[in-house]
């Protein structure tokens, strides 16, 4: 599910994997707990809403430099397209994150409903009323 060594989306892939990883999924733990890296909590409220702007702005910036197909990388599933849609559940949830990504709003709906990942998603990430936040 991964372009291979000599694919030619290899590069491409191998760069948006790690962007999410660094520049979006990796505020995750400060998001979780504000406190470990402000000294008070009176700051929490505002570090988030931060932390949550630069997320949604992150979307939007790999949003406005990929040109998918049905997919990220073109017309084939890969775990680029579902590592984007499990992390785009994260805050600040869907709604923003189809706002800030319209393309890549398209294709996450896409892999949501993909009939070969209904089992993973009913496991790890059920859609319960109120998902999209």
């Amino acid at each position: 599910m991964a372009p291979g060594p000599n694919d030619p989306k290899r590069a491409q892939y191998l760069r948006w994997m790690v962007y999410v990883s660094a520049a979006i999924y990796a505020l995750v733990w400060i998001v979780d707990d504000p406190t470990r890296v402000i000294a008070g909590k009176e700051q929490a409220l505002a570090v988030v809403d931060r932390i949550l702007d630069r997320r949604a702005d992150c979307w939007r910036m790999m949003d406005e430099q990929i040109t998918p197909g049905r997919y990220v990388l073109g017309d084939e599933l890969s775990v680029l397209d579902l590592y984007v849609a499990v992390i785009s559940r994260f805050a600040p949830g869907r709604t923003r994150f189809y706002k800030s990504a319209p393309k890549m709003a398209e294709i996450v709906r896409r892999v949501d409903t993909d009939p070969r990942l209904e089992d993973f998603w009913a496991k790890r990430f059920p859609f319960d009323e109120g998902w999209e936040r």
